[in-house]
């Protein structure tokens, strides 16, 4: 169910999310593009914080226009071809300018040519991502080219397998037993996957595959750490990327969370509502940043003074971005009103 609330927060976020990892991949050649993309981004996040409901909904609503028009903008130039397309998207961008935020993000992603854009996307960028994230495993594994091309083909099916599901529950005109029905529908398709790995590594290095797996989410955010620091005098090396990521997982599995929004078994029929209300979204940000200080003592044993202050900065910035993503989640999956 994780593969299903992952599709989830990402869509909540909008389509900023797969826009932002595709321009990593361009970094070297379109550094100025990016620093002033990041500077909108954090000029965005600093209103979000200061402004009441109100506006923070207003801002959301620019953001997504801001979005769309960009890629309409890089769709018109394509070719005449594309004008279908762009049609679609104007209509998503006309959706998205309505006075409920949250109806301009549903119907953004009710559009079949936002739902390709972003799915297009997001093959783009598994592969690479793959690789990243478990290329130590396929060594450990001793795994030839033609095995490693098919575990990648098995792991990529199953991250994209809550995909479409994740687009329809953002139809707020779905009633519970629907969102279950879609729930179940991704287990389904993930548990089946799943069966193929295991058949495919066997008993023996499927178990190596369940350890190594536990350790992909943390070894990602040193990975997205690492990246900022990259090509600089502060760049992580090696044994730091190791050690970090070691004591980040070790500080998860020791610290007491009183909610776990990545372990509701509440997702298992499809109630996001139940998971993504106020009250659990404000206990998860008081735990998390209260993990994100913790572990920063830590670090301080593995980085050095300007990279633990550069961590610092990025722990915020990633903290502020998820709670964000849930609470537009809330919004999106709250009880209609009667």
């Amino acid at each position: 169910m994780k593969t299903l609330i992952i599709t989830i927060l990402a869509a909540a976020t909008t389509v900023l999310g797969v826009w932002c990892v595709n321009l990593q991949g361009k970094i070297k050649s379109q550094s100025v593009q990016l620093a002033q993309t990041e500077a909108q981004l954090a000029a965005v996040k600093v209103e979000l914080q200061k402004e009441g409901e109100a506006i923070e909904h207003a801002k959301y609503a620019a953001a997504n226009e801001k979005i769309l028009q960009q890629v309409l903008t890089e769709t018109e130039a394509g070719a005449a071809a594309q004008s279908k397309k762009t049609e679609h998207l104007e209509q998503s961008l006309a959706a998205a300018k309505t006075n409920n935020p949250m109806q301009g993000f549903a119907a953004m992603f009710k559009d079949p040519g936002m739902r390709e854009m972003i799915k297009s996307q997001q093959k783009a960028v598994i592969g690479p991502m793959l690789d990243r994230q478990y290329g130590a495993l396929f060594q450990q594994l001793n795994l030839t080219p033609e095995q490693t091309a098919t575990l990648k083909d098995l792991l990529e099916k199953k991250m994209l397998a809550g995909t479409d599901a994740g687009f329809s529950m953002l139809d707020n005109t779905l009633d519970a037993s629907q969102r279950a029905d879609l729930a179940k529908q991704v287990k389904n398709q993930t548990d089946d996957l799943e069966n193929q790995i295991k058949q495919f590594l066997g008993d023996a290095s499927y178990q190596t595959f369940q350890n190594y797996e536990k350790t992909v989410p943390d070894r990602t955010v040193v990975s997205q750490f690492n990246d900022q620091l990259a090509g600089t005098a502060t760049a992580l090396s090696a044994q730091q990327q190791d050690q970090l990521t070691q004591a980040m997982g070790d500080a998860r599995n020791n610290f007491k969370w009183t909610t776990d929004l990545n372990n509701k078994p509440d997702t298992a029929n499809g109630n996001f509502a139940s998971m993504f209300n106020e009250d659990s979204i404000n206990r998860f940000a008081e735990d998390k940043a209260r993990f994100d200080q913790q572990f920063l003592t830590q670090a301080q044993q593995i980085l050095t003074p300007e990279q633990l202050t550069a961590f610092q900065g990025f722990q915020k910035a990633q903290r502020d971005l998820q709670i964000a993503g849930m609470k537009m989640a809330a919004q999106m999956f709250a009880p209609k009103a009667q």
